[in-house]
């Protein structure tokens, strides 16, 4: 969920607020912002992320596995105290193990991923901040990035399709660990990014930007982000492969997922 839903969800909540009034005193939201995690642990199985200071404004994640995010979620913007839970079972009488305890600032109005990484054999496992603030673009624009969650630094290029060779420049070069590119806006239309060690003329992983798919029913004025539908905004991940003889032996290759960072709102 982008910030410029919070909006819908304010007036949702008033519209409600105003059928019962009597019945509730204080209606004022928190000071918001937008929280998405995405899960780049190469050695672990599924994970549960919560924030645990609170229930209410709180952005959880249940059963996340690798290479897998959930959208930003509206979540109270001040110190927020984060735990992450190996996921053992959905049994209370199961303990499961805590792979990350930690506190995070977050500013209101703001949109931010925090990418889980590290080693959960080495007990390593950790958040690395992103900021997600993609530009404005034109209506018949959108923004892509690349974000690199693997060990090494990157080049990513912007192509067509998925299978078409590698030419010219990368259009982000030299990608640091943990860290990502500046938006590059382009218009709407068929686009694909493929990503090489910095330097290489070899890819290591590729996939097509996705098309939007239908806005929900009576809902037209929420369209869907996609590669074709103007100033939606992606961020790229990169990922390695899995830790062989872990929970991620199975995935053997580097891989590329498209997330969303902007959804159009008219």
């Amino acid at each position: 969920m982008t910030l410029s839903r919070f909006g819908l969800l304010c007036a949702a909540i008033t519209a409600i607020v105003g059928c019962s009034s009597t019945d509730i005193t204080n209606t004022a939201l928190p000071p918001l912002a937008g929280v998405r995690y995405i899960n780049a642990l190469t050695d672990t199985g599924l994970v549960d992320i919560r924030m645990v200071d609170q229930v209410e404004w709180s952005a959880t994640a249940n059963a996340l596995d690798f290479r897998k995010g959930i959208e930003h979620q509206p979540t109270e913007a001040k110190d927020r105290h984060i735990r992450v839970f190996s996921f053992a079972s959905r049994d209370v009488s199961v303990v499961q193990q805590v792979l990350v305890d930690t506190t995070i600032t977050f500013a209101e109005n703001t949109k931010s991923t925090l990418l889980l990484i590290g080693s959960a054999r080495a007990k390593t496992a950790h958040f690395v901040v992103i900021d997600d603030a993609p530009p404005t673009t034109a209506s018949n624009q959108i923004a892509v990035r690349a974000v690199n969650a693997s060990t090494g630094a990157i080049d990513a290029y912007v192509v067509t399709f998925a299978a078409d060779p590698i030419a010219g420049s990368p259009a982000a070069a030299n990608i640091a660990v943990n860290a990502a590119s500046p938006y590059i806006t382009r218009p709407t239309g068929v686009v694909a990014l493929k990503v090489t060690d910095a330097g290489s003329p070899t890819a290591n992983a590729s996939a097509q930007g996705p098309p939007a798919s239908a806005p929900p029913i009576g809902t037209p004025f929420l369209p869907s982000a996609g590669i074709d539908t103007g100033t939606s905004a992606f961020s790229v991940y990169y990922f390695p492969r899995g830790v062989a003889g872990s929970a991620q032996n199975a995935v053997a290759t580097p891989g590329i997922v498209w997330f969303v960072d902007r959804v159009p709102t008219s």
